[in-house]
Order: C-alpha cells, then structure tokens, then sequence
C-alpha cells in the first residue's frame, strides 16, 4: 500500500556498513545493530519487530550522538517508513517531519538524501489525502534528484513514480502515465525484476510502479490493461518475496478497487479480503490499515446487497478507529456515515440517527 523510498533504504545500509567512530564504539555497535535488525524485519513483514528495534536504534542515537545527529534522523525516517506501512499516519508524519528537520540542518535543503525523505514524507501525506503539503516536496525531490543523478537514474525514477500517484490522485492521468512510464523503462534498466544480482528491495520497484500505472488505466477506464498489470505485479512480488509479503496488501487493495470501478463487486470483494486477511495477519487486527480495509470489504458488500456483513464490517472497523485514531481523523467520520447509510438503506432511519452520539 505504502512506498518505499529506495534512496533512505540504501542510506540505511550504507550506514549500518559503517566501521564505528572513534569515542562512539559501543553506541555506534548498538545503533546499527538495532537498524540492520529493524531493516531486515521489515524485508520479513514483520512489523511489530521492526518497529521495536527502530525504537531502540532512535533510542541508541539520540543517547549517544544527540538529538539533531544524521544518525537520529536515520532512525526517524525509518520509523516514518514502519509507521506508514501500518497505516498510523500520525505516528509516520511527526517521524517524517523530525527527519525532515534534522536532514535539511545537517545536509542541506538540496542534498540528495533530503530529497528522499521527503518523498517519504510526501508519501505519508499522500495516503492522508493531503495533497497539498505532498505535492510541493515531492517536485522539490525530483528536481533534487534530477540535478544530483540525472532524470533517467532510478532514484530519480522513483521519486517521479510518487509524483505520478499524486497526480492520479488528482485526475492529472495524462502526465502521470507519461511519468509511470518513464520510470519503469529506468528501473526495468537498472534494476531488472529478475536479476537475482540486485537486492530484492530494489527489483521490487519493477511492482510497485507497474501497480501505480494501474490506476492511471482505471482512472482512463483501460481496465484490461489494469488488470494485465496488477496480475504481472503480483507474480514479481510472489517470485521475489512470495504471497504473504506486506507489499501484496497493496496489489490486492488496487486490484478490489480496479474491479469496483467495473461494477464487478463480487470480484472486488474477494480482492479486498485477501488485502484484509494479508494485513490482520501481518500487522494484527487493530490498526488504521485493517480499520480502512475493512470499510472497503463493507462497500463491496453492500453494492451486492448483502447489508448485515456491511454493518458488521462497519461495526469493526468503527471499533477500531475509537481505539487508534484520534476523534477528528477523517476516517472515523467516513466510517460512521457509511453505517449509517446503510442503516437508512435497510430501513432503520431511527438507528441511523443515533449513530455518533
């Protein structure tokens, strides 16, 4: 569901690489070893863990090398990127922000690697639907990453994938499919799907950019080239990480939603499921991602008539947001009205009155 920016990745590495600085050995050891375990738990969709040792490597840098160190700001884009793939957007912004700050006084407004956290950063506001705060730093990022690497580089390329979705987002499907297709042609380039040579974080990138081409075709209604697309996505996923990765939640949540635009909501229904079960099992049942997954399983049910699993899927997620959002987060609003259209669809206007107070 949730980009990766394969810039912060490969900073992450280049730093966990590292020998230790001289006075800073044991702090040095402990950070790196936290990040190295964060990072290889999230390549394992294990997010909980993830989570934890990114903490703990935060913890280790500020201790040890301070609160506006590169090294903190590692550890806080990191966390930005596990927050966001959970979906706790709250959690992923203040990280994001706090990397943010610490890159631009540390490296600079116009380094590279500042480019890549805020396309990560961008990303979080993205999945808020804040398009506003998103699109300015995600045309910083690509101008950055074009001056510094070139507009054919993979790096580049990303970037300029997010930009597209961005650009989806707001109907601009022309320019975004212009984008899309640029930036495949560079990562299909230099980093093949599969060349077993390339670090599997990298190749993914061939998945993730073919999904975001996806939804340009469903946003001109070429629904068959869509789905052509999503299905060759998701058999790179499967070969590189196998079915039960974090990434699959997206492919299956944009293939739901590819069949919805159709009419062919028995379709999207179980596409929606299988994001569903792939994100309880993953991340638990308890979290903004499982909340949102669940209203779409609930609207595909509905648009088939089956109104009493729509409200109880609506019952859920509702729960859901009462413990994890907080009480003016859009969600929780779209999560309530949708159960109380369907309490007046089923002729229960009373009920549906009473809901939210």
């Amino acid at each position: 569901m949730h980009k990766i920016t394969i810039l912060i990745l490969a900073m992450l590495v280049v730093a966990c690489s590292g020998k230790p600085q001289n006075g800073y050995a044991d702090g040095v050891s402990s950070f790196e070893r936290h990040l190295e375990a964060s990072s290889q738990a999230l390549i394992n969709s294990n997010l909980d863990l993830a989570e934890t040792e990114a903490n703990l490597a935060l913890q280790s840098a500020e201790s040890n090398f301070g609160s506006n160190d590169l090294r903190t700001g590692q550890a806080w884009i990191w966390l930005c990127i596990i927050y966001n793939a959970e979906g706790n957007y709250g959690k992923a912004k203040h990280a994001g922000e706090q990397a943010l700050r610490i890159s631009e006084m540390t490296l600079g407004p116009d380094h590279v690697e500042t480019a890549a956290i805020m396309s990560s950063l961008a990303s979080v506001y993205l999945a808020e639907g804040e398009i506003a705060k998103a699109e300015p730093l995600l045309r910083r990022s690509v101008a950055i990453k074009e001056k510094g690497f070139g507009q054919d580089h993979p790096f580049t390329a990303v970037a300029a994938s997010t930009l597209a979705d961005l650009l989806t987002d707001k109907g601009a499907f022309a320019e975004a499919e212009i984008l899309n297709k640029r930036s495949l042609a560079a990562v299909q380039k230099a980093w093949p799907a599969t060349n077993a040579s390339v670090p599997v974080a990298l190749r993914l990138n061939n998945a993730t950019i073919m999904e975001g081409l996806a939804r340009v075709y469903v946003g001109q209604l070429r629904f068959n080239e869509a789905e052509d697309l999503l299905e060759r996505a998701a058999s790179l996923r499967i070969s590189m990480v196998g079915n039960e990765h974090m990434s699959m939640i997206g492919n299956r949540t944009i293939l739901g939603s590819t069949f919805e635009a159709q009419g062919k909501n028995t379709e999207a229904e179980k596409a929606y499921r299988e994001a569903l079960n792939l994100a309880e099992m993953l991340s638990g049942s308890e979290n903004p991602s499982v909340s949102s997954l669940l209203g779409l399983v609930a609207n595909s049910c509905l648009a088939q008539g089956k109104g009493d699993q729509a409200l109880e899927l609506y019952r859920r997620s509702i729960a859901i947001d009462e413990k994890v959002l907080p009480p003016d987060h859009p969600l929780r609003k779209s999560h309530l009205d949708a159960y109380a259209n369907v309490l007046k669809i089923m002729g229960r206007a009373d009920a549906a009155e009473q809901v939210g107070d």
